[in-house]
């Protein structure tokens, strides 16, 4: 007995294809003899019903090209017309304006100075009609409040305290520095002083 060699995967997939090839080209055969069959004498039909009525579709096409034909006619003419009155309409103008040339024009004045007062004059009384409106009523002149009074200061000698136990002022200071020695002096300075 003979040993048979194995067939590798791509022998026994090129057999397959080929069989699967076979059987659809067969298949495809028989379904198109099948529709020629069916489809032959429709096809026939149809063309026998499509005539009278592509005969009417190529009559209207050829009096349809008729009359775009007449009508391309008459738009060229009127166009030709009113070419023709456009150019001597422009003709007319030209001459107007080589007349224009020959005379000298004058400068035209432009008044910038006048028409720079006329704006600031306008301007101003703008400005003034608005701080007129927006500022509060007044009941006439305005007087400022007079100055607060210096303080005054005993320039006399100072006065012996009745007992030797009261505290004495230090030198330099006076009885109103004692009346607020009870205060912190570091709260009497402003916030725009230089002392921390």
């Amino acid at each position: 007995m003979l040993l048979r060699k194995k067939k590798s995967k791509s022998e026994v997939l090129a057999e397959r294809a080929s069989e699967i090839w076979e059987s659809a080209s067969q298949s495809v055969a028989d379904a198109a003899g099948s529709v020629a069959g069916t489809v032959g004498p429709r096809l026939d039909d149809a063309r026998v019903a499509a005539a009278p009525v592509l005969a009417d579709a190529q009559e209207r096409a050829v009096v349809a090209t008729e009359l775009s034909r007449r009508k391309a006619k008459k738009a060229k003419k009127r166009a030709a017309a009113l070419a023709a009155v456009a150019a001597t309409a422009a003709a007319a103008k030209a001459e107007e304006h080589a007349h224009d040339d020959e005379q000298p024009k004058k400068k035209k004045k432009t008044h910038r100075l006048r028409k720079l007062v006329l704006v600031a004059a306008i301007g101003g009384a703008i400005a003034f009609a608005v701080k007129k409106l927006t500022s509060a009523p007044s009941g006439g002149s305005y007087t400022p409040p007079p100055p607060p009074p210096e303080p005054v200061r005993p320039t006399g000698p100072a006065t012996v305290p009745a007992s030797p136990a009261a505290a004495q002022p230090p030198e330099g200071q006076d009885a109103d520095a004692l009346a607020g020695a009870d205060v912190d002096p570091r709260d009497d300075q402003r916030p725009g002083s230089d002392k921390i």
